[in-house]
């Protein structure tokens, strides 16, 4: 063997790499390792002061004690074994189109899930149409009840927002119907439309939506002929068909199930509303084909589709040619359906993402919960949603005082805030209630996207129930778009601010709000800290207010409507300025001063996502505030040691 291939081998094993060594953990598997701890949601009643606080400047002590044994007892239904089960079946188990039999002949026989129906029953039985009309908490307790379900409804609150417009507008029209046919008709309608009963209740579809764009009268093709029956029928006279047929396709028909519709139709004299019942009293269909089902990235449960109209009978609702003033009646009241939806998930969003952040551990061993970055956001998304509330059940409470003034539920018993009567409740609920779904809609889809993210990866992954996000968001898209897009509701709400007058010039709707905004804050201050930092928010708000009362007054309609997003938030940020300094000026609650704080001192509201203006504190350090944070998101204090440089 020659030297250099000796020394070669030698080389070799000089240099051949060394085993590294086993680590001391075992690798995990399966069934070992690392298991992240279940986060638990609480009672949603109990655990949500923001509710708690807003239901007690509406209501009397004497309404409240006995509604907030049943929303505790509601809130732990809706997080119940069997509710999340009837919730998953539904979410698994869409509607289903059956159109034809074995043979080939047409039999359109709609299947939706034993959850969706359990769901539906379980409303109802609570009274979430019901309660606003015979029920002892009237408005406020309806949609309380609503709030506290709506997570674990399946949306099924779709159909009962649509049967809540419809029995209102039917109440308007029983005093007023033509015949006492007619009258009877509408009577048996709104009769189901509010039961409780299983037996007898009946759900409402508004069907508007057809295949060509905007509103209008010359565009619609769904026609309605008077056309009476030439012999009268052997139904009861609550049954008896309506004397107008009605022809042509609806392109978007939510809650395809219903008993009943509201709808659109063109006649000799223009838009016209109608009601018509889906079935015949013998059970066949009253002229509709049930063309095909819709697939949506969320409200998987909720059956959705195309019709066509043939020879369906209907009767007039009002007069001919007056179907968009009265299709909005259902659409104010479906508003805001969709805008206490909207603030109902995003207070189960932030359920969820605070769970998750008491039961995750992050890097040395620090809970999730006491990080610095990690509490700010959180605490940005409880103002909005804090102020959103707000902004929504003040909404609520001018229904009560537009449909009966004298009602105990729509007298401000608190005595803490002004809200004005009559003519001028009217005018303040018809700007609210576009500027209310338009705001409550964009900050549900902020707060739940933020909210997904603070789970990380397991964010956006469909989970069990309740602490499934994933859902929420998917159907928090569809509440931007239901009733009126974004910008369609600000060209209502400018077409309300800037309403030509009877002179011919532009009117000064705006009025009413200078009068809630001056009438509030103009009452008596608090003593103390809390008092010092509410009247500094005062001064700021009004002040804001006139600068933008001022370009209400100089610029046109259309110069408000081109920057009307700008309008949106703006306007939205003082009315929630004001609801946030009343809340926190009758008890000098910490918390509720320190939210007003935030939202107009610091610019930490709804303005602040369309201004670029600095917070006043921003150059404070995030420790400082920390503290102030745990308290806002957990209702408790920072563990001592827990504050920090900041981290992510």
């Amino acid at each position: 063997m020659s030297s250099t291939t000796s020394g070669s081998r030698n080389q070799s094993q000089h240099h051949q790499p060394t085993r590294p060594k086993a680590p001391s953990s075992k690798a995990s598997s399966v069934d070992t390792g690392y298991f992240q701890e279940t986060p638990r949601l609480k009672n949603q009643f109990k655990d949500d002061v923001a509710i708690q606080r807003i239901l007690s400047l509406y209501l009397s002590p004497v309404l409240l004690k006995p509604l907030h044994k049943e929303l505790d007892s509601l809130a732990s239904t809706a997080l119940s074994p069997k509710v999340l089960t009837w919730l998953r079946d539904a979410e698994t188990n869409p509607p289903t189109l059956e159109s034809h039999d074995a043979f080939a002949n047409r039999n359109e026989n709609l299947r939706t899930s034993v959850g969706w129906r359990k769901l539906s029953e379980l409303g109802a039985h609570e009274g979430i149409v019901a309660e606003g009309y015979e029920g002892r908490y009237g408005r406020i307790g309806q949609f309380a009840k609503y709030y506290i379900l709506s997570p674990s409804s399946a949306i099924t609150t779709c159909p009962f927002a649509m049967t809540d417009g419809a029995a209102r507008l039917l109440a308007q029209q029983i005093p007023k119907a033509p015949s006492s046919t007619q009258g009877k008709v509408f009577a048996n309608a709104h009769f189901r439309l509010i039961s409780r009963d299983q037996s007898t209740r009946w759900t409402s579809g508004q069907w508007m939506t057809e295949r060509p764009p905007g509103s209008e009268v010359g565009r619609r093709e769904t026609i309605a002929v008077y056309s009476p029956l030439a012999e009268p029928t052997n139904f009861d006279d609550v049954d008896e068909l309506g004397p107008w047929i009605i022809d042509g396709y609806k392109y978007i028909t939510s809650a395809t199930d219903a008993d009943m519709t509201i709808l659109l139709a063109r006649t000799a004299s223009g838009l016209s509303a109608f009601y018509a019942p889906t079935r015949l009293p013998n059970g066949d269909r009253n002229g509709i084909k049930v063309v095909r089902l819709k697939k949506s990235t969320g409200t998987m449960a909720l059956p959705t589709a195309e019709l066509e109209l043939n020879g369906m009978r209907a009767w007039l609702i009002g007069a001919e040619g007056d179907g968009i003033r009265e299709i909005s009646t259902v659409l104010n009241v479906s508003r805001i359906h969709n805008s206490v939806t909207a603030v109902s998930f995003m207070r189960r969003g932030l359920a969820i993402a605070k769970a998750y952040a008491k039961a995750r551990v992050v890097a040395k061993n620090r809970p999730l919960w006491t990080m610095p970055l990690h509490l700010r956001t959180l605490a940005g998304l409880e103002l909005l949603h804090r102020a959103s509330t707000h902004l929504t059940f003040l909404t609520v409470h001018l229904l009560s005082v537009i449909e009966d003034s004298a009602s105990p539920t729509s007298i401000n018993s608190s005595g803490y805030l002004y809200v004005p009567s009559s003519a001028s409740a009217i005018q303040l609920f018809r700007i609210l209630t576009p500027m209310t779904k338009a705001l409550t809609a964009r900050l549900a889809m902020i707060t739940l996207s933020e909210s997904v993210e603070s789970l990380g990866g397991i964010g956006p992954n469909e989970t069990e129930e309740p602490m499934n996000i994933a859902r929420l968001l998917r159907d928090t898209q569809v509440l931007s778009i239901w009733e009126g897009t974004t910008n369609v509701l600000i060209t209502d709400l400018i077409s309300v601010l800037k309403r030509t007058s009877r002179a011919g010039g532009e009117g000064r709707s705006w009025e009413v709000i200078n009068e809630f905004v001056e009438e509030n804050l103009g009452r008596g201050g608090r003593a103390g800290e809390a008092g010092e930092i509410l009247e500094r928010c005062k001064v700021v708000l009004w002040k804001e207010w006139k600068e933008f009362e001022s370009i209400l007054d100089t610029r046109s309609k259309e110069e408000l409507t081109r920057s009307g997003r700008a309008v949106l938030w703006r306007l939205g940020w003082v009315i929630c300025g004001v609801l946030l300094i009343m809340d926190a000026r009758r008890d000098g609650d910490r918390v509720a001063t320190d939210l007003a704080k935030r939202w107009i001192l610091e610019r930490g509201g709804i303005w602040g996502w369309d201004d670029d203006r600095g917070n006043e504190e921003e150059e404070r350090r995030v420790e400082d505030r920390t503290g102030d944070d745990c308290l806002v998101v957990f209702g408790e204090e920072l563990p001592t040691g827990a504050e920090g440089r900041p981290k992510l």
